[in-house]
């Protein structure tokens, strides 16, 4: 649906959306590191570098599980959940208006 981040008329730009082989909603809730999932993250990863994207960004706040590893394995800038900015939205506000 239109909003959705896999709707490619959500945004301004073209997006790439993936799916990681094996990582369900219950794997990423968990913060499975199973060695299959990993391996699918990484070629997913290299897929869209190789298409030439200028990041790489997950849809989900369990998926701040994997930014480390997403992060050394990319050579883009990786956000994989909208949790990896509450440190720099909690810098850019007053205590009281937090």
């Amino acid at each position: 649906a239109f909003g959705d981040v896999d709707h490619p008329g959500t945004f301004g730009f073209k997006t790439c959306p993936r799916i990681v082989k094996g990582l369900t909603f219950e794997k990423a809730q968990e913060g499975s590191f199973d060695q299959s999932i990993l391996e699918e993250m990484s070629r997913e990863i290299r897929n869209l570098e190789e298409e030439g994207v200028v990041g790489i960004t997950g849809n989900c706040g369990f998926m701040m599980y994997y930014q480390c590893f997403a992060r050394h394995i990319a050579q883009v800038p990786v956000f994989m959940s909208a949790l990896i900015q509450a440190a720099t939205m909690a810098a850019a506000m007053e205590p009281a208006d937090r």
